[in-house]
């Protein structure tokens, strides 16, 4: 972890309290719903077969959800590629730290074809799994279809969210996305979907389950370069003048927010309760066995550094706690990191579609 200005980095050496820090605001839900429960994070082998991990990487609401599905059609397909966060914390004499991170290396046009080759592999697996997957040509025949896109936001937009982290939202070529009907502020475009938004989906998704026939399904993965967390104030911490942030930098998957949903005749979305839909949670972060990260550069110029610094010498004159501040580039091999966030989405399209399957 990272506790000085000396730069460092490790991969897969995270805490679970960093990784779950900031992911357990429960999914928005009315009614009691609940949510996955955030598990110890799990070393996610690239190029290995994961089909076999879906009833222990996934955490499922209604088990019996997809039974009698046949056929099903979808509107949403998500890769959120996270490229920026930060985290602050603040001590009782007025101390303050911050931490900040972000993304170099890939462009655009990788994550569209990352974006592109899972989405390709999911509908394979669903085939393979005895499906029938609407083509996108047949579902563009559908006006609720045709509707969801055009209300829906275009691929590779790019998100700020809360607590400053920034995404690059991607959908396959020639589809958009919308948000999912969740409240996780940091990874859900800054927790901007309202009740009026979500009926307004609700009531699309609905529409195109009976124009088509089909149950609509769809899929969302977080990928993340990071883990960043801060020391709270709860308790005797409270009291505390000291104010730590910490990080590391590693390539994972996020849990919860990445999932899939099925909404079928015994797993329907309601108005006032969007996720009444059958999901399939991930349960654990995934951290990627990758040697994509090269270097973790402090970007801080001279003159920050030395205003912070003359900051601190005012500061402490006035008997004010002192203000730490820590940015870092997180540089990776483009390629290496391509060909690595892909291996691991496809294990988890693979890893989703069994336990689907498991309850057909």
């Amino acid at each position: 972890m990272i506790h000085s200005s000396k730069p460092t980095f490790a991969v897969l050496a995270l805490s679970a309290a960093c990784l779950t820090g900031a992911l357990t605001q429960p999914a928005f839900a009315l009614g009691g719903e609940k949510t996955a429960k955030i598990l110890a994070p799990v070393a996610f082998d690239p190029q290995a077969d994961h089909a076999g991990e879906g009833g222990s990487l996934f955490w499922v609401n209604q088990p019996d959800g997809a039974k009698g599905v046949k056929k099903v059609i979808m509107p949403f397909f998500q890769v959120q590629f996270v490229t920026a966060s930060q985290v602050g914390a603040t001590g009782a004499g007025g101390a303050h730290a911050k931490m900040a991170m972000r993304l170099k290396g890939p462009t655009p046009a990788q994550m569209q074809a990352i974006t592109d080759e899972v989405y390709q592999s999911f509908v394979t697996d669903l085939k393979t799994a005895g499906l029938e997957v609407v083509s996108p040509e047949e579902a563009k025949t559908y006006s609720a279809y045709s509707e969801i896109m055009a209300a829906a936001k275009p691929s590779g937009e790019i998100v700020k969210g809360m607590n400053s982290v920034t995404s690059a939202f991607y959908a396959p070529t020639g589809m958009n996305f919308y948000y999912l009907p969740t409240m996780l502020p940091d990874l859900a475009g800054g927790g901007s979907m309202t009740a009026i938004g979500n009926a307004s989906i609700v009531r699309k998704e609905a529409d195109l389950m009976s124009q088509s026939g089909a149950a609509v399904i769809g899929f969302r993965a977080v990928v993340d370069f990071a883990t960043l967390s801060a020391s709270d104030r709860r308790g005797l911490r409270a009291f505390a003048r000291n104010a730590k942030t910490k990080g590391e930098a590693g390539l994972l998957i996020r849990p919860v927010a990445t999932q899939v949903f099925l909404i079928t005749p015994n797993a329907k979305a309601t108005m006032i309760d969007p996720q009444s839909r059958m999901r399939l949670e991930l349960q654990s972060p995934l951290m990627i066995d990758s040697e994509a990260i090269t270097d973790m550069a402090d970007n801080q110029t001279s003159g920050q550094k030395t205003g912070q610094a003359i900051g601190n010498a005012i500061s402490l004159l006035g008997g004010v706690g002192m203000s730490k501040t820590k940015s870092y580039d997180i540089v990776v091999d483009p390629d290496v990191w391509q060909a690595d966030v892909t291996g691991a989405l496809k294990g988890v399209s693979a890893a989703a579609v069994a336990r689907i399957k498991a309850g057909l």
